[in-house]
């Protein structure tokens, strides 16, 4: 086994290492030790695979996109109930994702991560068994409990790996890793329905998730992490993670349920009071927990605030390409579905490309300047986007589609690299997990708030348009394609601002260098 103090899974303590969290928890309960690992060259590999299929796995479930109308026909589930799937899905991984870091930064990576795809293969079984719609949403809410962990702890176990000098490398593979899921998942799950029908969207994940639980269990082997000394395994805050899941479970069902039964139902004013109450009690919470969730500290680090406010405002303005350009596609220019996965497919390509490199380029120029440069090509190809007509080409649309996929990639390994080279080692499976829920809760509020504004401006064109004597096909077009353009001017607007923010980066640099 590698010395412990040599490994880049262990490294030393630096002189930049001013974000550190041993400010964060209490002198009693240090971290962890770092990710036990046995061998030299190659179980480094192997526990890199591993990570990389964490993320892989996580990013699967854009095929679920694919197989919805074929489980709504054989589940007898109407359009508004399948919505379901997802919607408990995102729901519970939001709820659960910090309070798994966290628990990993506390008891080890490596438990969580087998726990993660234990869980994961025991949900995808019985989805693939399952006989009706409510069996397969309450075992959705089981694989977004696999899903969370693996998604916390993957980012974590590859930035161990590597030593901090080629954080962004690590942070670049792992992100590829997650576009290259998405690439698999738009490409293959059309294959898998046709050939074997929707199960085999969630039974066809089973050997990779073998596989990682292969790596993990025999690669990860070595050494129990430690505790600290009069610390006990209840020092992990239950509390916190009860009222932070509630918070978030009430926010996101709120929002879900508004859109569906009106803002003025009962239910849905309830939830969505409910949500800011859970969040106070959460906050107060973790001012006297011994290992808080979320330590109050990390929010006085311009590199963990300024990533999870940037993903957080550049997927409430992104997410349109995944609920709004489809309808574009398939209802305006005509396409079919394979046209779509082919648009999709690339995209993801594109990303997985730029993350590798965006990652290379953050160890050389600074994870802050390539970030800036993704969110710049993503305003360009959203901007681009909105001027689209119902008469464009499809490699018009093919050219947009791959300058967002391009920018994307570029600024997830940037928004990684800096937030997991700010904080402390025992803490890296918190901020890939702050991250996730950032991206989150940006994706739920993008649903409801964008897809609110498309459905407004939709409405007031349809009324302009008809009083301008317009009618027919030409009326339900001409008004989408308004629509169309506000909403994705809107997202280059806010991934603009995400920019913006993320461009602060800089200014902190400076000032903490300033104030060294």
């Amino acid at each position: 086994m590698p010395d412990p103090v040599q490994s880049p899974l262990n490294p030393r303590p630096t002189a930049n290492s001013v974000q550190s969290l041993a400010v964060a928890t209490s002198t009693d309960t240090p971290a962890p030790l770092p990710l036990p690992i046995t061998g030299r060259a190659w179980a480094r590999q192997m526990v890199a695979i591993a990570a990389g299929l964490g993320m892989f796995l996580s990013a699967l479930d854009i095929s679920l996109n694919v197989a919805l109308p074929y489980m709504a026909r054989d589940l007898d589930a109407t359009l508004q109930t399948i919505q379901w799937v997802i919607v408990v899905y995102v729901a519970s991984r939001a709820a659960l994702v910090l309070s798994a870091g966290s628990f990993a930064d506390r008891f080890g990576l490596r438990r969580v991560y087998i726990f993660g795809a234990v869980t994961y293969l025991a949900a995808m079984v019985c989805i693939g068994l399952s006989s009706n719609l409510w069996s397969v949403v309450a075992f959705r809410a089981l694989q977004a409990l696999g899903s969370g962990c693996l998604f916390a702890v993957s980012p974590a176990i590859a930035a161990r790996l590597f030593p901090e000098n080629r954080r962004g490398l690590a942070m670049g593979f792992t992100t590829g890793s997650q576009a290259l899921g998405a690439v698999a998942g738009t490409v293959g799950a059309g294959m898998l329905v046709q050939w074997g029908g929707w199960e085999t969207i969630f039974l066809g994940r089973v050997p990779f998730i073998l596989l990682a639980l292969v790596l993990g269990i025999w690669w990860m082997s070595g050494s129990a992490p430690s505790r600290a000394s009069g610390t006990s395994r209840g020092s992990f805050d239950v509390v916190g993670a009860v009222t932070l899941g509630a918070a978030l479970l009430c926010l996101v069902i709120g929002l879900r349920l508004g859109r569906a039964v009106g803002w003025a139902a009962p239910i849905v004013l309830a939830l969505l009071s409910l949500a800011p109450v859970l969040l106070v009690a959460f906050w107060w919470r973790e001012g006297r927990a011994p290992w808080p969730i979320l330590p109050r500290e990390l929010l006085g680090v311009p590199g963990f605030v300024i990533p999870s406010t940037s993903v957080f405002i550049s997927q409430l303005g992104v997410f349109v390409v995944w609920f709004i350009f489809p309808f574009y596609v398939g209802d305006v220019i005509g396409r079919d579905a394979v046209a779509m996965g082919t648009l999709f497919a690339l995209m993801s390509i594109l990303n997985m490309g730029a993350s590798s490199a965006g990652g290379w380029l953050c160890d050389r120029v600074g994870a802050v300047r390539v970030g800036a440069v993704g969110l710049t090509a993503v305003t360009a190809g959203m901007f681009l986007m909105g001027t689209l007509t119902s008469a464009s080409a499809f490699s018009e649309v093919g050219v947009r589609i791959a300058i967002i996929g391009a920018g994307l990639g570029f600024y997830q390994a940037a928004a990684y690299t800096y937030m997991m080279s700010s904080v402390e080692t025992g803490r890296l499976s918190t901020a890939a997990a702050a991250l996730s829920l950032s991206q989150a809760t940006g994706t739920v509020l993008s649903v409801a708030v964008t897809g609110g504004v498309f459905a407004l401006f939709q409405d007031r064109f349809l009324a302009t348009l008809s009083g301008a004597g317009v009618s027919g096909l030409e009326l339900e077009t001409g008004a989408f394609m308004l629509a169309f353009r506000a909403v994705f001017w809107l997202g280059a607007a806010l991934t603009g601002i995400s920019g913006g923010i993320f461009l602060l980066g800089l200014w902190a640099g400076r000032s903490r260098s300033n104030s060294g």
